[in-house]
């Protein structure tokens, strides 16, 4: 019954359409449409890990998704791969970063679980942007010995200057 009212519902979306290429890829946009379809929630690589998902797929719309599938991987991949290097970078470009005293939480959050306290001067011995803003201040990852958790950059500084800290722990 699934499998029916699913087909039929891929059918829908595939007549919908008018039978021109979709995008810059010169993909048919049928084929567009009904991987829209099967994977609402998920990327199209996710989706298309599930063989049986492939069983929806008209014969003609094979070569496009696996197309899409392709591309998905190497966009991800480029995306592991900017990380990394934005990564790398931001600890050549910066210097030391010390707490001006304050609490580690377990996420980026006021009102996360306490994992620890630290003391005015603590030097972290990694930093990393959690990408959560709050209060005109990042959150970051940070870790020193065997402690870590997130500190708000409100609280803490670094040589050279981080974006979303504070230039020092005196103003």
């Amino acid at each position: 019954m699934r499998k029916t009212l699913l087909l039929g519902a891929l059918a829908a979306a595939a007549l919908a359409c008018a039978p021109h290429a979709a995008g810059a890829q010169g993909m048919d946009e049928r084929c567009s449409k009904i991987v829209d379809a099967l994977c609402v929630d998920v990327t199209v690589g996710q989706c298309f890990r599930k063989n049986d998902i492939w069983d929806y797929i008209p014969q003609k719309c094979t070569g496009d998704v696996q197309s899409m599938v392709e591309m998905d991987r190497e966009a991800r991949q480029q995306q592991r791969d900017d990380r990394r290097r934005d990564k790398v970078s931001e600890r050549r470009s910066e210097g030391p970063s010390f707490s001006c005293g304050g609490v580690l939480r377990s996420r980026p959050s006021m009102n996360a679980s306490k994992v620890a306290s630290v003391a005015e001067g603590q030097q972290f011995d990694s930093v990393e942007d959690a990408g959560v803003w709050f209060n005109e201040y990042k959150w970051y990852r940070v870790r020193y010995g065997d402690v870590e958790g997130y500190q708000w950059g409100g609280i803490f500084w670094t040589q050279g200057g981080r974006e979303g800290t504070i230039p020092s722990c005196n103003g």
